[in-house]
């Protein structure tokens, strides 16, 4: 394939090294040149040859309050590349946007260029959104429900969806009915579609998208599990059932639990708040877990474990739940006994809200959210 300009063919590999050398605002523009240069940028051959050329990037999500609405906005930062024996990191401003009214509970995902916080998702590289629509509701009369809410990609088909498990919870009788629904963004209709899901449970924590798959933490009659949900299939099933001591980690100890992506496959880590320490376990199909990972030389920061960077050291990264002052992330050296703070340089005011967030990996995406 090659694209023709101005009686010139260039083939495509030089037009893709060109394209990866040029920053996200100009991208974005050249999107509304043609239908070709469209297909061409918003394509995911394009899209992995620039993560190639930009890897470990970081993509931040700082919340402030937008002086002429008095909304909460979300303003979106990337580093142009993360350099692990550097203290200070350079960013790019992409967008900003002004965020609806949510529940702190919600989650915030970053799946492959995309961003779902709340009832949004959005794209941070163009700043456009799109609200989800209303959940259908089973039920005939006012009933308390929780909403548990996972975002993911399927690489087969080039989609992004949403699950959301509901739970209805009648009081008088002691009972719970779940109900499975996925909305798929940019189908037709733009509704939530019901789902069947033979596998009771419970999930107790947020979800991770890898390679076409969300999983997720879930109790189920007996015991605890790490679920799985096929984004192509649409189909659950229990990846693998947890050993009676992360059921104790679990529930019994105060500190936090986080999913993280170690070199392609799910680590539960668990982070103490009692003692500074840190245990990671890598999950295995069908298997239980085994640790990979115990530490106690923490320093006395309470920091959520953000994720485990992709090369042979793997190397740690704590981010902060707010970033009052400055925007720091703070590296470990997995095979050391090193932290270093690596500051963020962003151009912009330096008291941002609780609720700002941090997300390894950032890929730009240029794909339409609507």
């Amino acid at each position: 394939m090659s694209l023709h300009l101005c009686n010139n063919v260039i083939p495509l590999d030089l037009l893709f090294e060109i394209l990866s050398l040029l920053p996200s605002k100009s991208l974005a523009r050249f999107m509304a040149v043609s239908k070709s240069w469209q297909e061409i940028i918003s394509s995911k051959s394009f899209i992995r040859s620039r993560s190639l050329t930009h890897p470990l990037r970081f993509l931040l999500a700082l919340h402030d309050t937008d002086d002429q609405t008095g909304r909460l906005s979300c303003s979106f930062f990337s580093s142009s590349s993360l350099l692990l024996s550097s203290t200070s990191i350079p960013t790019n401003f992409l967008s900003r946007i002004i965020l609806p009214l949510r529940k702190p509970s919600d989650p915030t995902y970053y799946v492959n260029g995309l961003l779902n916080i709340g009832e949004i998702i959005c794209n941070p590289c163009t700043g456009e959104t799109v609200y989800l629509p209303e959940l259908v509701d089973r039920t005939t009369r006012s009933t308390p429900r929780l909403d548990e809410r996972f975002f993911g990609y399927d690489p087969v088909n080039n989609q992004y969806k949403e699950l959301c498990i509901t739970r209805y919870i009648n009081i008088a009788e002691h009972k719970t009915t779940n109900y499975y629904q996925v909305f798929t963004l940019g189908a037709e209709p733009k509704t939530w579609r019901f789902i069947d899901c033979g596998i009771r449970h419970r999930p107790w924590s947020n979800g991770l998208c890898i390679d076409g798959f969300v999983y997720y933490i879930a109790s189920l009659d007996k015991g605890m599990c790490l679920m799985r949900f096929d984004l192509n299939s649409e189909r659950f099933d229990v990846f693998a059932r947890l050993s009676e001591k992360m059921d104790t980690l679990f529930f019994l100890d105060e500190g936090s639990k986080t999913l993280i992506n170690y070199h392609g496959k799910v680590a539960i880590a668990i982070r103490r708040f009692q003692v500074p320490s840190v245990e990671l376990f890598v999950v295995k199909a069908g298997k239980q877990e085994y640790k990979v990972k115990s530490f106690d030389n923490l320093p006395q920061l309470h920091l959520p474990i953000k994720g485990v960077t992709n090369n042979h050291m793997s190397d740690m990264i704590f981010a902060p739940i707010d970033s009052r002052g400055e925007v720091n992330v703070i590296h470990h050296d997995l095979l050391g006994a090193s932290f270093t703070k690596m500051t963020f340089e962003v151009d912009a005011k330096s008291e941002w809200e609780i609720g700002s967030n941090y997300f390894m990996g950032y890929v730009e995406s240029y794909a339409a959210v609507s």
